[in-house]
């Protein structure tokens, strides 16, 4: 077993051009069963790749077993001579000073460390313990949320030339397998059983159900459709970025200042959508460096002002970015390039909800906690006053909208209505507003939960009656709304 599964790492390696002669790789060792089976992996191929390696961790403070973690990794670092770097960074203090989730954080952090240690011992590329299995969760977990195919294209092999992953085409059970071969037992990570969270769900409960009821190979099949639409992908972005150089006005940060990209609104809608998409990707990209933290909804977002007849309106999005349309410019650009706002006279948001966790609504200087609990037999939950902390019916969530529609918050739509909370009928939302006398200037301010068309929470004033708690509910979702703007 461990000589047929250093010699597929390595013919993967060379087809791959991964890694070439007498470069310097950090190899990321959480101390988990993939990354140490990376770690034995490459270390074992050393003398046929002539590279060196550097062993890196990261210690994110989530866990009272954190320093154990650490301290593993030294070990097996020492074990082999590798030189080892092991840098602590209190993820939960970065997610509230960023305003992102502990998840989005936690990756920033992490690729910060690995670029930043790059340039310290010289390292030309990054290997990652990413496999098969992870490959078969991302496509499912993103087909749930609703991304395109740039999701659902899974794991590449290589990424930006830096970051590699040499057992990509492995299973959890053949890295599993080859450290029993070499008595090796990896630690074990608690949060990657705790089903709060969709991906271990995903891993321990849809894989196999779809394993046993519908396709045994199910992993197998998946990472065949991520590779394909992989190839389909790259070639839709070549198309892609002429689409967004032939749209793109140049020389304009004078006008909008640094960090912004200006697009022409005419030519922009002379593309077909899947070109549209992509070149709106193509531009925080750009920006930002990535589009992690973007999904269908922000981009349905965008086309729908770039779409509306009001010639001024903008639009906050994650990370600190803002889209706006003047007229026929199409602007992208950092929250910080503030100056020319002032033109705007429609102000839209848009935020899909963490569940659990936080959301942090920037545009409000807000942000919104969801925690899922599970009602005990014979006991009844307290129940909030429904403003600014509220409970709902998870399982009735579940059933009405599955997890294929992911619950946002918003501002007001036109056409909006919802059945406050004790009423009988429905009411618009314009009208509810004007009842509760809501100034008018306040009104486009006032945070809705909604999913897909459906009101759920009119935030600071009431929830809405389908989806109550009731005597039969036995797992809730609780909601605060929290103001950052006096948090450090």
């Amino acid at each position: 077993m461990t000589t047929d599964f250093v010699q597929q790492m390595h013919r993967f390696i060379l087809q791959h051009e991964m890694i070439e002669k007498g470069e310097t790789v950090l190899v990321a060792v959480s101390g988990g069963a993939d990354s140490i089976a990376l770690l034995y992996g490459l270390h074992t191929l050393r003398p046929q790749l002539n590279c060196q390696f550097h062993v890196a961790h990261l210690n994110h403070c989530l866990r009272s077993d954190a320093d154990a973690d650490a301290d593993f990794v030294q070990q097996h670092a020492s074990l082999l001579e590798l030189p080892c770097t092991i840098r602590r960074t209190e993820v939960p203090r970065l997610a509230k000073q960023w305003k992102l989730s502990i998840e989005t954080a936690g990756r920033s952090a992490r690729y910060q460390f690995y670029e930043d240690l790059c340039t310290e011992v010289g390292a030309a590329k990054v290997a990652l313990g990413h496999h098969q299995d992870d490959t078969a969760e991302t496509v499912l977990m993103n087909l749930i949320r609703g991304c395109g195919t740039t999701g659902l294209k899974g794991i590449a092999p290589v990424r930006d030339i830096k970051i590699i992953r040499p057992l990509v085409e492995f299973t959890r059970e053949q890295i599993e397998a080859f450290l029993t071969s070499i008595g090796v037992i990896p630690r074990h990570d608690s949060t990657n059983t705790d089903k709060r969270y969709l991906r271990n769900r995903i891993r321990h409960e849809l894989i196999p159900l779809l394993e046993s009821n519908y396709n045994p190979n199910i992993r197998i099949g998946l990472n065949r459709t991520a590779d394909v639409l992989e190839a389909e992908s790259e070639y839709l972005d070549v198309i892609a970025q002429a689409a967004f150089k032939g749209c793109r006005i140049a020389d304009t940060a004078k006008v909008v200042g640094p960090n912004s990209i200006v697009l022409s609104r005419t030519k922009f809608r002379e593309y077909h959508v899947a070109l549209q998409r992509r070149a709106l990707r193509q531009s925080i990209s750009e920006i930002l460096g990535d589009t992690n933290d973007f999904y269908f909804v922000h981009f349905e977002a965008m086309l729908n002002l770039i779409e509306r007849d009001t010639p001024n309106a903008v639009l906050a999005l994650p990370n600190g970015l803002r889209f706006r349309r003047a007229y026929q410019h199409l602007i992208l650009e950092s929250t910080e390039n503030s100056d020319s706002v002032s033109l705007v006279e429609t102000e839209s948001f848009i935020y899909p909800l963490t569940v659990p966790g936080k959301t942090s609504i920037t545009d409000l200087k807000a942000e919104i906690i969801a925690e899922i609990g599970d009602v005990p037999s014979h006991m009844s939950v307290t129940l909030p006053d429904g403003k600014f902390e509220a409970i709902f019916d998870h399982e009735t969530l579940k059933k009405m909208f599955t997890e294929t529609l992911p619950l946002t918050v918003r501002n007001r739509q036109r056409g909006d209505r919802f059945q406050p909370y004790g009423m009988q009928g429905t009411k618009k939302i314009k009208d509810f507003m004007i009842d509760a006398k809501v100034p008018r200037h306040e009104r486009d301010s006032i945070p809705l939960l909604v999913c897909g068309d459906a009101v759920l929470w009119l935030i600071g004033y009431t929830t809405s009656e389908p989806f109550k708690i009731k005597p039969s509910t036995r797992q809730y979702l609780h909601l605060r709304y929290v103001s950052t703007e006096t948090s450090s």
